[in-house]
């Protein structure tokens, strides 16, 4: 197991490795995956390279990125959201009903799940957690989830399996939001702590395929297979334990550390490698994983109260139209990627196809900023008003694997129509202060979401998007009433317009999440989130 030091020491040689480019092939999740190899066979041990360091592991922070990527391999969750069909599969729940009106579900649980501590999953235990997830505690520090839970009205066990859920007004996405990673389910023994307490690696207690073993605070964690381990998700390869004997997580900041660590065979996987190591890895022999969780794209998100300039639906519209998202594919990312085709995942149920009616359109980008009475010009090509010029200062955002260069190309792209966007660098704290100011126009979003229902929820009155509009919140409700189906589809579709029509968000690239695996390890898939589920997974000869 290589040194932290070694790892950092590894980023010079990384970056000195000649790669040989390959135009290499696609699946249908945004990359070519893992093929061929012999029969599963149990052990083996791998390293898994993380870009940041791990945050804290209590149930609210499960979903930050770092931590998410050991906590998945952890905790399981009542019910499992399949991204390859969007539907739902039994896990700690084996069953489920719900009432027409979406105000009360039954699930039925396993009676042969333990946690890690030895004690038993049962229907107390799951009511205690769901009563964290939707109240909270304020005075141990422990948040409510929301908006998941906003209608969540209580729980109780109906049996010696079975534990009844009551919503205060229908919602029905709340089934699915149950197989979000934050709701995973802990022990007794966790949830009788506070939150720094909770937030203690060792101290997760869950039911999943691998058990905490050891740190290195700041640098590296080791998870080791859970012995007895036998309730996956119902869309689980296997049964039984999992293959792997344990996963070394090791943070490795930089890009270049990445691959070198990768191609010289001292780690076995990696999350976010460059963009521009994607397809020489693939070349080698690696496995590529274009994960695209389900949820909203990618996008630029403004905020129409910000300033008088952008609060002008034209100068909004300009910046949607003046946007060529084909040409960030190109320009920025490859063919592992693929522009947004509207504002939710195209593997998202409820995904409707609006992409082309808002599309790149420069000529219409000037009729608009024209009509808005932007009409001279700077010797620089920037539009005037009142010797004012049309220029916003933009933070490219810190949580995206080529935020400098996409950021840099859109304002490329404006400047043709004669909108400048002055790129401000900026580090992740200074970036969060700074989009959360209400004068700060624009922000970067790609939400990942086990229903759609869970993705504009900031745009309802009064919220923090500066939209105040009853037609709007109703699309919102309806979208929260009504099951899948053709008229929750239309809700979907109906509310992206609105949103895209007012110009409050432009859709850019769909969300991704990418995974380099080595040749010979096998099994690996990205779960509904994108994040990396190693239970299935195994190491060939």
């Amino acid at each position: 197991m290589p040194a932290p030091t070694l790892v950092r020491r590894l980023a010079a040689v990384a970056a000195g490795l000649i790669l040989v480019t390959s135009a290499v092939a696609c699946g249908a999740n945004g990359g070519s995956g893992a093929g061929g190899g012999g029969q599963p066979r149990s052990g083996g041990d791998i390293i898994f390279l993380e870009n940041g360091e791990f945050a804290g592991f209590a149930q609210q922070d499960l979903r930050t990125w770092q931590t998410s990527s050991v906590a998945v391999n952890l905790f399981d969750r009542l019910v499992y959201l399949d991204p390859e069909t969007g539907k739902l599969a039994p896990w700690l729940a084996t069953a489920w009903t719900v009432n027409d009106a979406a105000t009360e579900i039954e699930l039925t649980l396993r009676t042969d799940v333990t946690f890690s501590d030895g004690s038993r999953l049962t229907p107390e235990v799951v009511v205690a957690n769901l009563n964290h997830l939707g109240f909270g505690d304020t005075a141990r520090g422990i948040t409510p989830s929301r908006p998941q839970f906003a209608r969540y009205a209580g729980s109780e066990p109906i049996g010696p399996d079975k534990v009844r859920i009551r919503l205060s007004a229908p919602d029905t996405g709340f089934l699915n939001n149950l197989g979000d990673l934050r709701h995973s389910i802990v022990a007794a023994s966790t949830l009788a702590l506070g939150y720094e307490q909770a937030s203690e690696l060792k101290n997760a207690i869950g039911s999943g395929p691998f058990v905490f073993a050891s740190e290195k605070p700041g640098s590296e964690i080791k998870i080791v297979r859970r012995a007895g381990y036998n309730w996956p998700p119902g869309t689980a390869d296997h049964t039984g334990e999992a293959y792997l004997n344990s996963i070394t997580y090791i943070i490795s900041s930089e890009g270049a550390s990445r691959t070198g660590l990768l191609l010289s065979g001292q780690a076995h996987a990696a999350r976010d490698v460059l963009i521009t190591d994607e397809k020489q890895l693939q070349k080698r022999g690696f496995h590529y994983y274009g994960a695209r969780p389900f949820g909203g794209v990618r996008d630029l998100e403004i905020n129409p109260s910000a300033n008088p300039v952008i609060a002008d639906p034209r100068v909004r519209q300009a910046i949607l139209h003046g946007i060529d998202r084909n040409e960030l594919i190109t320009g920025v990312y490859n063919d592992n990627w693929v522009a947004a085709k509207g504002l939710v995942q195209s593997n998202t149920p409820g995904f409707v196809d609006i992409g082309a009616e808002y599309g790149f359109d420069p000529a219409r980008a000037n009729r608009l900023l024209d009509e808005a009475g932007w009409t001279a010009k700077g010797a620089d090509g920037i539009r005037t008003k009142d010797g004012a010029r049309l220029s916003f200062r933009v933070y490219p955002e810190s949580q995206w694997v080529v935020p400098i260069p996409d950021a840099e190309l859109i304002a490329i792209q404006l400047a043709r129509v004669g909108i400048q966007f002055e790129i401000v660098k900026v580090d992740r704290s200074t970036y969060n202060a700074q989009v959360a100011k209400p004068d700060n126009p624009f922000s970067w979003g790609h939400t990942t979401a086990t229903d759609v229902n869970q993705l504009w929820n900031r745009y309802r009155s009064k919220g923090l998007g500066g939209l105040n509009d009853p037609a709007f919140d109703q699309l919102l409700d309806t979208i929260k009433a009504v099951p899948v189906g053709p008229r929750r589809t239309e809700a979907v579709g109906a509310a992206q317009r609105y949103l895209l029509d007012n110009a409050l968000i432009v859709p850019l690239q769909e969300t991704q999440q990418s995974f380099v695996t080595a040749p010979k390890l096998q099994g690996f898939v990205p779960e509904t989130l994108g994040r990396s589920y190693f239970y299935d997974a195994w190491l060939d000869d």
